[in-house]
């Protein structure tokens, strides 16, 4: 995460940091349809660190969000934001967890890689233009 955090934050500009936010929650997902593959521990690692890097996401959301919202409200905005992605980046574990009491572990994993593949091309058209 921190790696996509520096990388992102320093080497993309702040506009393309924006256009990127769909493809970057795809970096996180992606990955995770390896675990259906049952794979050694070396590659389970490396693809956690790549799907870390795509967490980079969040700093192509800042700046619209900071925009979107009144300056006198702009604290409280921040702390709701941070609140509800707390609960959603939560329920995601509890639920694939379930998932995988009834299927194997690396099947779980796929899926909730598949699931995040899903929002990301739900939320592509926000930055494109597309879904105007």
């Amino acid at each position: 995460m921190l790696a996509g955090d520096l990388a992102v934050g320093r080497f993309v500009r702040p506009a393309v940091r924006e256009r990127l936010v769909a493809a970057l929650v795809m970096v996180i997902g992606l990955p995770l349809a390896g675990f259906a593959l049952d794979p050694p521990w070396v590659m389970c690692a490396g693809l956690l660190l790549v799907t870390g890097t795509g967490f980079a996401y969040a700093l192509g959301l800042q700046r619209p969000f900071l925009d979107a919202v009144p300056e006198a409200s702009r604290g409280q905005a921040f702390g709701l934001l941070t609140a509800g992605l707390m609960t959603v980046q939560g329920a995601g574990p509890v639920v694939f967890g379930a998932v995988a009491e009834f299927t194997d572990v690396g099947v779980a994993m796929a899926l909730a890689g598949l699931a995040t593949v899903c929002v990301a091309r739900c939320v592509a058209p926000w930055r494109t233009g597309r879904g105007q």
